[in-house]
């Protein structure tokens, strides 16, 4: 869920306006009459909106941070359906976007890190952007560019996706083995004794051996 969450808050404000402007033909019928009809009374481009109503929700949340704690939710939550209803009533907004910028919020809440939260939260913009001009195009070349950073960085000396990236001898992917077969330790950590423990680690299980 947190992964999902994750994809969520980077990736779908600019899947939906790179999808709304370039890539209509994905929506089912009755969905894409249901958006236009929504938009038809707002003035505004498209990316003006989801930038507006996204500075919107990032200024609620950070003022519902440094409120009093009793009072910070509730003007979160409060101050968010006010602004939300009086955009779509003023035909500033439309209620589609309404959904996906609250959907996208939501997801970011359900990230556990604070710093990898507000990476999300910064990056989105970027792929909002991208799916504005290139489509999806330009997220494929965002998510490109992304992962070759993160490939690239290193954290204490080893790289930050390691063992996915670079893939390492004795990584057996996302499931662990049991601890009594864990003999060796992760070769990416260039330790002096490679092998943690005999081949028989429950010696006293099997006294023969």
């Amino acid at each position: 869920m947190r992964i999902f969450a994750v994809l969520l808050t980077l990736l779908l404000p600019g899947v939906y306006i790179a999808i709304t402007n370039f890539h209509q033909e994905l929506i089912p019928t009755e969905l894409l009459f249901a958006i236009v009809a929504s938009r038809e009374a707002v003035p505004f481009p498209i990316i003006f909106e989801i930038i507006l109503m996204e500075f919107s929700f990032e200024l609620i949340r950070e003022a519902g941070l440094r409120v009093p704690s009793p009072i910070g939710p509730t003007l979160g939550i409060v101050g968010a359906l006010i602004l939300g209803q009086a955009a779509v009533e003023a035909s500033i907004v439309s209620p589609v976007l309404i959904i996906i910028v609250a959907i996208t919020g939501i997801a970011s809440f359900a990230i556990p890190d604070f710093s990898l939260g507000f990476h999300c939260r910064i990056t989105r913009f970027i792929y909002i952007i991208l799916g504005y001009t290139l489509g999806f195009l330009g997220i494929g070349i965002g998510l490109f560019c992304h992962f070759l950073i993160l490939t690239t960085i290193k954290s204490f000396g080893f790289p930050y996706l390691q063992p996915y990236a670079p893939v390492t001898n004795n990584f057996k992917g996302l499931l662990l083995s049991p601890a009594w077969k864990r003999e060796y330790r992760a070769d990416f950590l260039n330790t002096k004794r490679p092998k943690k423990q005999n081949k028989i680690s429950m010696s006293w299980k099997y006294p023969n051996k």
